[in-house]
């Protein structure tokens, strides 16, 4: 009997997986358990394993394509029976074909549908409505142009790599592909271009060149971040942000950091470095600032009592940003080892994707990579995020003449609609209070 496998949901909030790969190919046999395929979230990777046995018939999404979680991914089964109630909504619906003739003639599966060809330089080979889509967005020389689908099908991906890595149509020139004139691989236009009187013919035609000429590499955008780049936009687009910068005077700070690390085994306090101590203070400051450790929907602020401080990590796939629940009652040695061990899981693509929700204040520390201020950028629904950057060496006068202090750069992005500046500004000057005075705090719980 045919059998759906579905995607499956990947932590609580996850709404859609990123298909990266495919490991199955219709027609093959799998086993249940087998992994199936790679999926991606803006939050980790997984597999997909076969929910049952069977023929692979066949194969409803792309790689590259966001699926929905609990949508039907592919049909296993008997091979020749038919899938086409499976067909998820967004899916395209591939034609079934019999196993042979007499699996046909007992009806289990309809003859294959034709599709008109867009254009004569397909050689006939049908093209799947999302490569149509694709066309008609992005002019492309279909010319020696070879399908990856089923029988010789032109997917979406198949239009994609010819119009990254082949000559350009003029717009004039699209018009007669699309009728059914054929185009040659490159045309008399700049770098090969393809112009309307190109078309029809049909030996390639030379595109001039010059001395130095232009070597252009593309690099095919990452899936996790065509996710991160529409988060972004998002944030971008949905909050009024802003961004104001503070120094600390961290001398202190950098001496009690030496002390720990002679004496941190001892103490406790083992490997904490300079990054756990800020994200330390931060979380006092918050929690004498709640207006900040907060979230807003568009219509109601949401102050939490709990501090979980998200912070950004650099990993091998991208941004991603694990959060530290409970914060405000930890002390800072059993705060250092949570932050490593969540940073070591989402480095090493382990980390649960529930580990990566219900931040209430970020923060990011460049100060590591030389960079003094940038502009941090909120996750929503947060109302703010620090951002940390390196501490300068600054002259300060005092009354036995001039010294030389260390001074942390600090960078506080905040959404305007809910906090103005001067509440910003406040948690600021109460932030820098606990940054140099830090030994205090500490001692004073």
């Amino acid at each position: 009997m045919a059998t759906p496998i579905i995607m499956p949901k990947q932590g609580n909030t996850v709404e859609e997986c990123l298909l990266s790969e495919w490991r199955v190919a219709v027609g093959d046999a799998v086993q249940e358990g087998d992994i199936i395929a790679d999926i991606e979230t803006d939050k980790t990777t997984g597999e997909i394993a076969a929910t049952a046995g069977g023929t692979v018939l066949t194969l409803f999404w792309e790689e590259g394509e966001l699926v929905p979680v609990f949508q039907n991914i592919c049909v296993v089964g008997e091979a020749g029976e038919s899938f086409a109630e499976f067909t998820p909504d967004g899916a395209e619906a591939p034609a079934e074909v019999a196993e042979d003739d007499t699996s046909a003639a007992a009806g289990s599966a309809p003859a294959p549908a034709v599709e008109t060809p867009v254009a004569a330089t397909t050689g006939a080979a049908p093209l799947s409505p999302r490569a149509r889509t694709f066309l008609a967005d992005h002019p492309t020389n279909l010319a020696g142009v070879a399908g990856s689908g089923p029988d010789g099908r032109i997917l979406e991906k198949d239009v994609a790599a010819a119009y990254h890595s082949g000559a350009r149509l003029s717009p004039a020139a699209a018009a007669k592909q699309a009728a059914g004139e054929a185009a040659p691989a490159s045309g008399s236009g700049v770098a090969g271009m393809v112009l309307a009187s190109d078309m029809g013919k049909g030996a390639p035609v030379a595109a001039p060149t010059s001395a130095a000429e232009d070597v252009i590499t593309e690099v095919k955008l990452p899936n996790i971040r065509k996710i991160i780049a529409k988060n972004l936009m998002a944030a971008l687009h949905e909050q009024a942000q802003y961004t104001m910068n503070a120094e600390a005077d961290v001398t202190g700070l950098l001496a009690l950091r030496k002390q720990i690390k002679g004496a941190g085994e001892a103490l406790g306090l083992a490997n904490v470095n300079i990054g756990d101590m800020v994200m330390f203070a931060v979380v006092k400051a918050l929690a004498k600032h709640p207006e900040l450790n907060a979230e807003f929907d568009g219509s109601v602020i949401r102050q939490h009592s709990a501090v979980n401080v998200g912070f950004a990590c650099d990993t091998p796939r991208g941004l991603m940003v694990p959060v530290l629940h409970g914060a405000q009652s930890m002390g800072l040695g059993q705060m250092g080892a949570a932050v490593k061990s969540l940073a070591k899981d989402a480095i090493g693509g382990t980390l649960d994707p529930d580990a990566m929700v219900g931040g209430t204040f970020t923060v990011s520390n460049l100060g590591a990579f030389g960079v003094t201020t940038f502009t941090p950028v909120i996750n929503p629904p947060q109302v703010g995020i620090l951002g940390v950057g390196k501490a300068l060496l600054r002259p300060v006068r005092t009354a036995a003449g001039v010294e030389y202090r260390d001074f942390m750069q600090l960078s506080l992005t905040l959404d305007h609609r809910v906090v103005d500046g001067a509440p910003g500004a406040r948690f600021l000057q109460t932030l820098t209070t606990i940054l140099e005075n830090f030994q205090l705090v500490c001692i004073a719980g």
